[in-house]
C-alpha cells in the first residue's frame, strides 16, 4: 500500500525469520479492510454484505499507526 494518506516509508510490526508469525501484537485481515475502507471514506461498521457473517463478528479496527 502506498499513498492515500499513509506514512511514507512506514514499517509497522515484525515477523519471525520466515514470515509465518507476528512478533508482538498482530493485526487481522479485517483490520486491513477497515483501514482501506476508512481511507476510501466509508464506515466499515455500517457496511453490510449479504452472506458475510465475518463482518458481524469482527468489524476490525483502523490501523491508525500507519496513517499520516
Amino acid at each position: 500500500m502506498a499513498g492515500a494518506g499513509l506514512k511514507k516509508g512506514c514499517v509497522h510490526g515484525a515477523t519471525d525469520e520466515l514470515g509465518y508469525h507476528a512478533l508482538g501484537e498482530g493485526h487481522y485481515v479485517t483490520d486491513l479492510h477497515a483501514t482501506v475502507l476508512h481511507l476510501l471514506g466509508l464506515d466499515n461498521r455500517r457496511l453490510e454484505i449479504p452472506g458475510r457473517k465475518r463482518l458481524d463478528i469482527d468489524h476490525g479496527r483502523v490501523i491508525g499507526e500507519i496513517l499520516s
